[in-house]
């Protein structure tokens, strides 16, 4: 769904049709993503247009790399320690 909205606005029927889900099951998915701030909604008389806030995005791709970047290091640590240990 993310992706779907990356670029343009989408309505929860239009997403709905696109990922083969329900409209009640692609609804809860947006609601899920609007109340992590991850999609905006913008509401035009009885729709409710969907877009990926993509600042909001950034940081958590940021967050995540952050906490995948120390343990990587710290796995690569241990394993060239090993590797030297076993030489």
């Amino acid at each position: 769904m993310l992706r779907l909205v990356w670029n343009s606005e989408r309505t929860s029927t239009d997403l709905a049709e696109h990922t083969g889900m329900s409209r009640p099951s692609a609804s809860q998915h947006l609601r899920i993503l609007r109340d992590a701030d991850l999609v905006a909604v913008r509401v035009d008389g009885n729709r409710r247009w969907y877009r990926a806030d993509r600042d909001r995005l950034a940081r958590v791709r940021a967050l995540v790399a952050g906490f995948w970047d120390d343990r990587l290091d710290a796995l690569q640590a241990a394993a060239e320690q090993e590797t030297h240990r076993r030489g």
